[in-house]
């Protein structure tokens, strides 16, 4: 389980681990060597001492110092990682505070200090029980009689201290421990007493281990003595045995428990917790190195080849390397490699199948928005039960039943994963359509990625099929042959699964594309090339009509295409990250299991801002909060702005405030009514929403601003008096002030 969840903390456990080996492996061949001196000296009253002391090969010392320092290294590095990776799993849940500041493992030694730690936000984002648990297992708690928990709080004690030590300077060294000496002599000699010393550290100068006193002794006489002592590897600065079976062994086996522990307990905990997580890290590029001119390319294109490309009729090539796909894609604004790297890593777990399912949901969480993620749910069918797909995507009235195929064991010969493949293919396709008509024929409660239970409608909703395959090769250049059945299906690896969703970082884009390209790509894994032959088609196409209410009000036209060459956030990732973090305030805002669905519905509309406004909405937002958070006292600043993507879709618009008030949120609706009733004089307002997101800031340092959401339906029915009343408030600009976008 600790891998499944936690990769990375897992393993900087097994490193730790492994230098445990070492160290133990290399201090044995140290004492084999003769490490350990001993020696025995009898002076003539019969007085005798049994020594030793250390012989140090060069380096040794030092390298078992850093065998060591690695070891303590790698256990807090475990630590740390359990922290940063939940922030990562769960960030896909929420929005974490403060997300510039370092998470880290905190451990302190009086409750304030610990509390001075978590107002620093290092562990802002995991779970309530990851904190509680944390600071129960402080080592400043001191001992209660819970032997896990004690041994847990001991564990941290002495990882501290080693760090600390090692921070001065500390070395490795040796510890002996006499247990049973021996002296023996020859008559008439006698042995009248013998004390093992105490236990002690050993050094490079001689360390006296038992004192014989002998009776009778003269000069010469044979003595034999055995030291009878056990020495054993030990970080001697601040050892203090409590007894003999108290060794650094066991110490440092006390501290792998209990890094160990809290590895399983994070682990556990995160289990309980229903939803999708974050995809997995892989070192894959970020969207402004995947997405790059040409001539800027490590590739080193040619000059002669851009032309040629540019100069084509599809303007798109391909090179298909052992770790990434390479598109050029030739723009208006010159020729662009775009880099598609291979799916993310599959977290750990007993089938590479389930593996593939979790992968699929998380990617769709990831880069869109994990409240549109439904889970597969089980319902019981007479004796029996079934399963209602591998999961759907669900974003107003349109939906994607996902089925998911994944390759298990060691790939065959080429013609057998081909005739694997096209099986899979022909066997999801089945199930999509039975999963369609079981969705059509009534409405069904599934969970979503932000673990939410919902009731969708899905006899209303139109459905496509998307089939993922999981393949470790998959074969080259397969046709991929039309589905049979009245839904359309839509064939991919999960690479191209991936490259879709983080191409557009829109859920609601992704599944409009589905439903827009309603079939599979002719050949298998070719999904981003038709992505780019479309999204060429769309930059040269006629931009649709503004609408009236919007051009009356001296709104600007700004025409993008739907499927923008580049991808969301490379042109200006703070902006789209702007609006990421806008959307999520939307969907954590509080609402009761009888609000979900309606709240599910404006969170759709929201996501349906086409991609290539996100770029000017965000940078509004930015620069709009900006200016209202520097308001004079005593002075209300507004900036507003409203979106219209065309005339059948939702309107939606955008407004910061310098204060929130009763007045404010007042005005606030007035100004979303009115924009809304707008629409009404050009077209009939009945199927038509608007959705209106106020931000104001906050000077409290718990969060930087607050998020207010309003919607509206219909015909509103203002009255006359209300209608010029808003009118007066909002149509007539200040000199000087820009038109309403």
């Amino acid at each position: 389980m600790i891998r499944e969840h936690y990769p990375r903390a897992w393993q900087h456990l097994r490193d730790a681990q492994q230098a445990k080996r070492a160290m133990a492996a290399s201090w044995s061949t140290l004492v084999e060597g003769g490490l350990v001196e001993e020696n025995v000296v009898t002076y003539a009253d019969g007085s005798g001492v049994i020594s030793a002391r250390l012989a140090w090969p060069p380096g040794a010392q030092a390298e078992l110092t850093e065998l060591f320092r690695g070891c303590v290294q790698e256990l807090w590095a475990c630590l740390d990682a359990l922290v940063a990776e939940s922030v990562e799993a769960f960030s896909v849940l929420h929005r974490p505070r403060r997300p510039e500041r370092p998470r880290f493992f905190p451990v302190a030694d009086s409750p304030d200090g610990f509390r001075a730690l978590l107002a620093e936000s290092c562990m802002d984002g995991t779970l309530r029980s990851h904190v509680a648990m944390v600071e129960d297992c402080q080592p400043f708690q001191g001992q209660d009689g819970t032997e896990v928990i004690d041994r847990i709080r001991r564990g941290l004690a002495y990882l501290l201290e080693w760090e600390a030590a090692l921070d001065a300077g500390a070395v490795m060294g040796a510890w002996a421990t006499p247990v049973e000496p021996q002296v023996r002599t020859a008559a008439p000699c006698v042995v009248e007493s013998l004390q093992a010393a105490a236990p002690g550290a050993l050094a490079e100068e001689e360390h006296v281990l038992a004192r014989y006193q002998l009776s009778f002794y003269r000069t010469g006489c044979a003595v034999e003595t055995q030291a009878g002592t056990y020495v054993d590897l030990c970080f001697t600065e601040g050892f203090d045995p409590a007894d003999g079976e108290d060794t650094f062994d066991r110490r440092l086996d006390l501290v792998i428990e209990a890094v160990t522990r809290f590895a399983a307990s994070f682990a556990w905990l995160s289990s309980q917790v229903s939803g999708s997580r974050h995809v997995l890290a892989s070192g894959r590029a970020d969207g402004a190195d995947t997405w790059i001119e040409a001539t800027r390319s490590s590739r080193n294109w040619s000059g002669e080849e851009l032309a040629a490309l540019a100069s084509s009729d599809l303007g798109l090539g391909r090179v298909e390397g052992t770790d990434t796909l390479t598109l050029l894609v030739s723009t208006p604004s010159g020729v662009y490699e775009r880099v598609i790297p291979h799916a993310t890593p599959l977290r750990h777990h007993d089938r590479q199948g389930t593996a593939a399912e979790m992968a699929v949901k998380d990617a769709a969480a990831t880069w869109g928005l994990p409240d549109f993620v439904m889970a597969p749910s089980v319902e019981r069918k007479g004796r029996g039960v079934r399963e209602i797909s591998d999961g759907l995507l669900v974003v107003g009235d349109r939906g994607v039943v996902v089925q998911i195929k994944a390759r298990e064991g060691e790939p065959g010969t080429h013609e057998r994963e081909r005739s694997w493949v096209l099986k899979q293919l022909t066997a999801a396709g089945r199930q999509v359509q039975g999963t369609v008509r079981r969705l059509k024929a009534q409405g069904v409660q599934m969970v979503n990625g932000r673990g939410h239970s919902l009731n969708i409608d899905s006899p209303a909703i139109d459905w496509v099929g998307a089939i993922i395959l999981e393949h470790p090769d998959p074969p080259q250049d397969l046709a991929v042959a039309a589905q049979d059945g009245s839904t359309p299906v839509i064939a991919m690896l999960r690479r191209d699964w991936e490259f879709l969703f983080n191409q557009l970082r829109s859920t609601h884009a992704v599944v409009c594309y589905l439903h827009r390209v309603g079939a599979s790509a002719p050949v298998l894994g070719g999904e981003p090339e038709r992505y780019y032959e479309l999204a060429a088609a769309d930059a040269e196409a006629v931009p649709g009509d503004l609408d009236p209410s919007v051009a009356r009000r001296g709104g600007q036209p700004h025409s993008v295409p739907l499927l923008p060459a580049a991808p969301a956030g490379s042109d200006d990732d703070e902006a789209h990250t702007m609006v990421r973090i806008m959307l999520e305030d939307v969907a954590t805002s509080p609402s009761g299991p009888a609000g979900r669905e309606a709240w599910q519905r404006v969170l759709a509309s929201l996501d349906s801002l086409p991609v290539g406004y996100r770029t000017e909405l965000g940078r509004f937002l930015l620069d709009a909060l900006d200016t209202v958070t520097g308001a004079e006292q005593g002075t209300t600043v507004w900036r507003m702005r409203t979106f219209v993507a065309g005339p059948g879709w939702d309107q939606l618009g955008f407004a910061a405030c310098s204060a929130l008030t009763d007045h404010t949120r007042a005005a606030f609706s007035a100004w979303l009514q009115l924009r809304h009733h707008e629409r009404g004089e050009y077209s009939d307002l009945t199927g038509l929403r608007s959705v209106g997101v106020l931000l104001t800031p906050r000077a409290d340092g718990y969060r930087d601003w607050d998020t207010t959401v309003l919607a509206v339906n219909g015909d509103l029915k203002l009255t006359d008096e209300e209608l010029r009343t808003y009118q007066d408030l909002f149509n007539r600009p200040a000199p000087g002030a820009p038109p309403e976008g």
